[in-house]
């Protein structure tokens, strides 16, 4: 009898034991992350984090924030890991991905088919972009042309640097006066050279404008309507096929969940929101 409630006894301890490990076992990611990736338990993105609304760090904690810092974080919870920003500057994003520096870039980049050539991205957003100035200015354009012989402050190595660029090719084709680009290694510095008066205009995200005068009622203005519009995206190198997949079903996962809306509410980013 003794014999019997012993081995009753040990059969209830093994199975009160596999219950206790089934409860503390960690969950288990909607979408699995790359083998290497879960293992680290984090992603890290490359990000210039000079782009507000997109990226910028708080004043308060000095931590990184905005609308591709939730994104981020969304898609990593989905894959059951964390997420992870280096800073780094636009120009260098692409070297420093390639270089091995963060798994992905994260940093409101836009997909454009010179990027797809060394990229594959994720699409999130619908960027549009325009000429803004102070709330005073009496400036007004229709075109980037419509510029001629202004100076105009604009991150670099952007594609909206690229825009000037171009609209300074069509200005020298018709003889016209080119337009002082002034391009800075960050957004947030090209934004300042507007509202110190070091430049007459600031080339940006329309999302911006919106942003700026949320942080300073009336300071800045739209000028012009909107000049360029883009898909913006996660980007992956090619060798990273099953990165990208995992991030593209990621994000399938919080649009269905309803995560993704959250974030897009929070920013005010409706007007930008990506519809599959």
């Amino acid at each position: 009898m003794k014999t019997k409630r012993t081995h009753r006894a040990a059969i209830a301890a093994i199975a009160a034991a596999a219950v206790i490990s089934l409860l503390t076992l960690p969950a288990q990611a909607g979408t699995p992350a790359p083998e290497r990736i879960a293992k680290n338990g984090k992603i890290v993105f490359c990000t210039d984090i000079s782009f507000p609304p997109f990226e910028y760090f708080d004043p308060q904690t000095n931590e990184p924030a905005g609308f591709d810092i939730d994104i981020g974080k969304a898609l990593a919870a989905e894959m059951g890991i964390k997420s992870e920003h280096k800073n780094i500057a636009f120009d260098g994003l692409i070297p420093a991905l390639q270089a091995g520096q963060c798994d992905a870039i994260l940093s409101g980049l836009f997909d454009k088919p010179a990027r797809r050539e060394v990229l594959d991205f994720v699409n999130y957003a619908y960027v549009g972009n325009a000429v803004i100035v102070k709330a005073d200015s009496p400036l007004k354009f229709d075109a980037l042309t419509d510029i001629s012989g202004k100076a105009v402050a604009v991150e670099s190595g952007s594609t909206l640097e690229q825009d000037l660029v171009d609209a300074n090719t069509k200005l020298a084709a018709s003889g016209k006066a080119p337009i002082k680009i002034v391009a800075l290694p960050k957004a947030s510095d090209a934004f300042q050279q507007l509202t110190t008066g070091l430049v007459d205009i600031y080339y940006g995200s329309t999302v911006q404008e919106a942003y700026f005068n949320s942080q300073n009622a009336s300071q800045v203005k739209l000028a012009s309507p909107q000049t360029s519009a883009f898909y913006t995206g996660v980007g992956t190198l090619k060798k990273d096929a099953d990165l990208h997949d995992a991030l593209a079903a990621a994000f399938k996962a919080i649009q269905a969940s309803g995560e993704y809306d959250k974030i897009v509410k929070a920013w005010k980013f409706d007007a930008m929101a990506y519809k599959p």
